[in-house]
């Protein structure tokens, strides 16, 4: 294995990692928002409030898309270790 293989593999983990957090990063940030903005609406100046609604959404948003995430990880993870079985032999 030369070091442009283990670059790319690298690259293409660091994209995987990207890409998998991303929903869970958007959905945080959005609940976040329209959280903030109703409690400025209203007044109302309580953050276990915006931390428990951003909590139930990171949760809903991980159980809906654990599968696809668990298959792209197992996907990469059989490439990676292939290209190890590569080296051996």
């Amino acid at each position: 294995m030369n070091e442009a293989v283990i670059i790319h593999f690298t690259s293409e983990l660091l994209w995987l990692v990207l890409i998998l957090s991303l929903p869970v990063v958007v959905v945080a940030s959005a609940v976040g928002i329209l959280v903030s903005l109703f409690q400025a609406l209203t007044q109302i100046q309580d953050q276990s409030l915006q931390f428990l609604i951003k909590l139930v959404a990171v949760c809903i948003t991980l159980a809906v898309i654990y599968h696809w995430m668990g298959s792209t990880l197992l996907n990469y993870a059989g490439l990676a270790f292939d290209q190890i079985g590569h080296i051996g032999g």
